[in-house]
């Protein structure tokens, strides 16, 4: 028969087992502690790689919207270059094509350029620009369309150049009163469907060559030749009106009053602007 622990015992085996309970609770509580620290970790890493992930969709989303203004800018520059050599090599195209014109239909060599300083018509030049505007995508066209619309556009913008230099200038550049159809000596049908058939060749064959041949340049020689193209018709067209003010002024009896007017009249005598303006005719102003 077993023997009956003693008092003392049972004493030493509680303590032990509350001792043993109280290791067991702390490994529970650390264990507890644990899991929740990393829980809390877990969390953390689940919240920053949403971040990144976010960080990374705005990163993207940004970059599309970097890519856009770079294109939407480059295709703008791209747009200036082309209408400032549209306007040079129409201008001087235009230049040209009424010179032979004339030498064919009057037996003259005669000068038709709108500048003091090279063969340039800037009529012609931003008519062609102008054109190239207005008619950008409509390559796919029918011819007649793209003639009619040409006839209509040049016809209003040849009417229009003339009033408006004659105002500046007090002085007409053409005048069409011996052409059958002519409205005020300003236009008249026939030259309004050349602007028909000049919009069509430009249309079809000419803008197409010249944005080829830009295309082929190198992409550094662009801006260049770009901005000294553009600097010097600035500053011809800018020397170009002086002169014909001053010539105005001039054949008005104004005399030289300024040192910029002496230096226009010793540069730009009578004979070399009714050289470069041999059809230039003084309007009379009424009194």
């Amino acid at each position: 028969m077993d023997q009956p622990i003693t008092r003392a015992e049972h004493e030493e085996f509680k303590r032990r087992l509350e001792e043993e309970n109280a290791r067991q609770d702390r490994r529970i509580a650390l264990l507890e502690e644990s899991v929740s620290k990393m829980g809390a970790l877990s969390t953390s890493v689940e919240k920053l790689a949403l971040s990144m992930e976010s960080m990374v969709k705005e990163q993207e989303k940004q970059g599309r919207r970097l890519e856009t203004l770079e294109d939407r800018d480059g295709e703008m520059w791209r747009k200036v270059v082309g209408y400032v050599v549209t306007a040079v090599i129409g201008a001087f195209l235009g230049d040209v094509v009424e010179t032979i014109f004339c030498r064919v239909t009057a037996g003259v060599w005669m000068s038709r350029s709108s500048l003091v300083w090279g063969p340039f018509s800037v009529v012609w030049g931003l008519a062609l620009v102008l054109a190239a505007v207005l008619l950008r995508g409509s390559e796919r066209k029918s011819e007649s369309r793209i003639f009619w619309f040409g006839v209509i556009l040049g016809g209003a913008y040849e009417y229009v150049c003339s009033a408006v230099t004659e105002l500046l200038f007090g002085t007409v550049f053409w005048d069409y009163s011996g052409f059958k159809f002519n409205l005020g000596g300003r236009i008249n049908l026939l030259y309004c469907f050349f602007w028909g058939i000049a919009a069509v060749a430009w249309i079809r064959y000419g803008y197409p060559l010249v944005a080829k041949g830009m295309n082929k340049l190198k992409t550094h020689i662009r801006p260049w030749m770009t901005a000294a193209l553009a600097v010097f018709m600035a500053v011809n067209m800018g020397v170009s009106a002086l002169a014909m003010a001053r010539y105005d002024a001039r054949t008005s009896g104004v005399e030289a009053a300024t040192p910029l007017a002496v230096f226009l009249d010793a540069h730009f005598d009578n004979a070399r602007m009714e050289r470069i303006y041999p059809n230039a005719k003084k309007v009379e102003k009424a009194e």
